[in-house]
């Protein structure tokens, strides 16, 4: 009577032991694919908005003057002061420097109808989600600079 329950026994040991490995491999392809990453290439804009003048540098920022204007954000002069593309990931914050000493913190949250939805956290300012498309920009005020208003803007990479 003990040698079927032996062999039964060495049966499922072996069963066992050639199940393991399989589950184990499932199992870290289940967790690679959780930890992938999801990331978005941003275009970043730091803009200086007043009431100085009537400078509009560069050029580009005309389009920019336009839509304040239509929203009655009447600001006459527009500087462009720093441009950058980078990436924003879904593990963990971007810093973007601002030239009034804050950093602005972005952070990828998904995905939504081909849209990047964002959190922008301006600290002692603004923490908001916003949604990127693949055409228009997103204006978040970023706080005060020399006179004028600092305003991040951020754009699709252009092609």
């Amino acid at each position: 009577m003990r040698t079927p329950t032996a062999a039964v026994l060495a049966v499922l040991s072996l069963v066992l032991m050639l199940a393991a490995p399989a589950a184990q491999a499932q199992a870290q392809a289940q967790a690679q694919e959780q930890a992938q990453v999801q990331k978005v290439q941003i275009q970043v804009e730091v803009v200086l908005v007043s009431n100085k003048g009537d400078s509009v540098d560069p050029p580009e920022l005309a389009k920019m003057k336009e839509t304040f204007r239509r929203q009655n954000f009447n600001f006459t002069s527009f500087k462009r002061l720093s441009q950058e593309m980078i990436e924003v990931d879904s593990q963990k914050s971007t810093q973007v420097r601002l030239p009034n000493g804050v950093n602005a913190s972005l952070k990828l949250l998904g995905f939504k109808e081909g849209m990047a939805v964002l959190r922008v956290d301006i600290p002692k300012l603004s923490a908001m989600e916003v949604e990127l498309g693949r055409e228009a920009s997103v204006y978040q005020k970023a706080g005060k600079h020399v006179g004028g208003e600092l305003i991040l803007v951020l754009s699709p990479p252009a092609k």
